[in-house]
């Protein structure tokens, strides 16, 4: 029988650092003071230069602040549009620094790569803006006859020459700009109002549901704009003209007629068109040339794009609006003669 002996091993302190139980608390106080003052340091350090970082974007962009506008909503547009890093951040700095009721609505020109600390002063400055109003309905030609009125940096041929590319997504509202504004400030911010403003209407879904691309959607809604008045009748209006379309006839919008011959006189739409101006082989003529015409007519509002979206299916083929801003509608051209010869004969 043997007895196995248990061997007694004992640590070597020249290869193994063996803790001094007396010495346990300084250890753990030294540790405290790393929690509790270097980790904040680092963390603080970490802070202040993400708020001083520059931001990703490369240009100077317009921003459009809106009147009531949730400090939120603003961050996630800086973010979105990728003048901001990160929305938390510029929230947090808002937050922890009681500014989120500073914000100054207004619409603002970003530098490229301006910090978040350096944009939560710019939206907190007082701005002596020049407020100027772009209305539903004008063409380009009108919004740089306004822009060029208001703003001397603001030359009436420039501006249609970089904006007739988007008749059609400039979108009317009341803007603040700068005394400095030129056209390039007014246009961009016209266009980032209109995609936000329109986000949630010209969707996918919607697109799909009327079987029109974005831009056939904008065409006809400006030809709604000019057409008829009211929001009940634009919705008539949009079917019928869709129905139209797709049926090959000739859309016959007199505002499409408008848009081709003018300017006339002193006016962007005549309302006296002459026989001549009926017959123009302009590819804007709907009354001789089959199909939407190329471009948007003008800048149409909310109501006019939501009426093409929610477009009514009617039994009507005709209408035309009379004196008073009143819409009447026919079944077939008979009948629209009729409503021709009471409502429009003087």
């Amino acid at each position: 029988m043997f007895r196995m002996e248990e061997n007694q091993s004992t640590v070597d302190e020249k290869k193994f650092h063996k803790l001094d139980p007396k010495k346990k608390p300084l250890y753990l106080a030294i540790g405290i003071v790393m929690v509790a003052i270097v980790l904040p340091a680092l963390l603080y350090l970490y802070y202040t230069t993400a708020l001083n970082r520059p931001a990703q974007s490369e240009v100077e962009k317009a921003f459009v602040i809106e009147k009531g506008e949730s400090a939120s909503s603003i961050s996630q547009r800086l973010y979105d549009n990728g003048l901001v890093n990160s929305k938390v951040l510029f929230n947090f700095y808002l937050l922890a620094n009681s500014l989120q009721a500073k914000l100054q609505a207004g619409t603002y020109t970003i530098p490229a790569g301006c910090s978040v600390k350096n944009l939560s002063q710019l939206f907190q400055q007082g701005r002596s803006d020049t407020k100027i109003t772009f209305l539903e309905g004008w063409r380009v030609e009108e919004v740089a006859q306004e822009a060029s009125s208001k703003f001397s940096n603001v030359n009436y041929q420039s501006f249609v020459d970089l904006a007739k590319d988007y008749e059609g997504s400039l979108f009317p509202d009341t803007y603040e700009f700068s005394s400095n504004a030129n056209e390039e400030t007014i246009i961009d911010a016209m266009k980032a109002n209109f995609a936000t403003r329109t986000q949630d209407l010209l969707t996918d879904a919607n697109l799909a549901k009327v079987q029109l691309t974005k831009e056939q959607v904008l065409i006809l809604a400006s030809i709604v704009e000019r057409e008829v008045i009211t929001e009940n009748d634009r919705k008539i209006v949009a079917g019928i003209l869709l129905k139209r379309l797709k049926e090959g006839i000739t859309l016959g919008a007199d505002a499409t007629t408008q848009y081709a011959v003018a300017p006339k006189g002193n006016t962007w739409w005549p309302k006296n068109l002459t026989v001549d101006d009926l017959n123009s082989q302009s590819v804007y003529n709907t009354r001789k040339v089959a199909g939407l015409p190329p471009t948007p007519i003008c800048s149409p509002g909310l109501s006019s794009i939501k009426a093409v979206i929610e477009l009514e299916n009617t039994p009507y083929y005709y209408y035309l609006t009379d004196a008073q801003g009143v819409s009447h509608f026919a079944k077939t051209l008979d009948e629209h003669n009729k409503s021709i010869a009471k409502y429009l004969s003087f």
